[in-house]
C-alpha cells in the first residue's frame, strides 16, 4: 500500500468515525449506565441540601410547635425554622455549605416529644445523573434511590426520605420490605429516598 492509499484509508476511517460519533457515544453511555445498575454503583455527586420540609404528628398547640422549633434550631447546620401549626408542618432552612444530617432532624423532633409523618429535602444538584437502584454519595453519606428521577438530576429536586424515623409507622410498613442497600460498606449513613419533584431552574 503506497502513501496515497494510506492517506485515503485514514480519511475514510476518520469520516466514518465522525458520522457515527453520536451512535458510538450513546452506546458507550448506555453501557456505563447499565454497568452502574448491575454493580450497584455509588455515584459521587456535588450537591447541597437547601431546605427540609417536615410533617409532625401531635402538634395541637402553639407551645407544641414552639418546642419543636426550638429543638431543631439547636442543630448546627440549621439557619432558620418556620413552623405551621395549622397544617402541623415545618420548613427548615439549611446553612449554605453545611452538611445537613436528617437523622439529627428526626431526633430533634423526637426529643421535643413528637414524631415525623414525613420528611422531604430540596437538594441542589450540579449536573449529576442517576440510575435506578444506584447510590449517590453526598458528603460521605449514601443515598439510595427507590424511585429514580425521570430525567438526569440537574438543578433542584425534592427527595422524600423513607427510613423508619422519617415516616409514620403505617407508611414505613408499606415500604420496609423494599428498602435494600446495594451500596455495600460505608463509613457514613445510608438513607433510602424517592424522587418527588424536579424544580426546573
Amino acid at each position: 500500500m503506497d502513501d496515497f492509499d494510506q492517506v485515503c484509508l485514514c480519511s475514510l476511517l476518520y469520516l466514518y468515525a465522525f458520522r457515527n460519533f453520536g451512535k458510538v457515544f450513546t452506546s458507550f453511555y448506555r453501557y456505563i449506565i447499565l454497568l452502574a445498575v448491575l454493580t450497584g454503583a455509588v455515584l459521587s455527586a456535588s450537591a447541597q441540601i437547601q431546605s427540609v420540609s417536615i410533617g409532625v404528628n401531635g402538634l395541637t398547640c402553639s407551645q407544641c410547635s414552639r418546642t419543636v422549633e426550638m429543638s431543631i434550631r439547636k442543630l448546627s447546620f440549621v439557619e432558620d425554622v418556620q413552623m405551621n401549626l395549622e397544617h402541623t408542618e415545618g420548613r427548615i432552612i439549611i446553612k449554605k455549605g453545611s452538611k445537613a444530617d436528617m437523622g439529627q432532624v428526626a431526633k430533634a423532633v423526637m426529643n421535643a416529644g413528637f414524631s415525623l409523618r414525613y420528611l422531604q429535602a430540596d437538594v441542589a444538584f450540579n449536573g449529576q445523573t442517576t440510575v435506578s437502584g444506584a447510590c449517590i454519595n453526598l458528603a460521605g453519606d449514601e443515598y439510595v434511590f427507590s424511585t429514580p428521577p425521570p430525567e438526569p438530576v440537574k438543578g433542584v429536586i425534592t427527595l422524600k426520605f423513607l427510613d423508619k424515623n422519617f415516616l409514620s409507622k403505617s407508611d414505613f410498613k408499606k415500604v420496609q420490605a423494599s428498602l435494600t442497600n446495594p451500596c455495600g460498606t460505608t463509613t457514613g449513613k445510608v438513607y433510602h429516598i424517592s424522587y418527588v419533584k424536579h424544580w426546573v431552574n
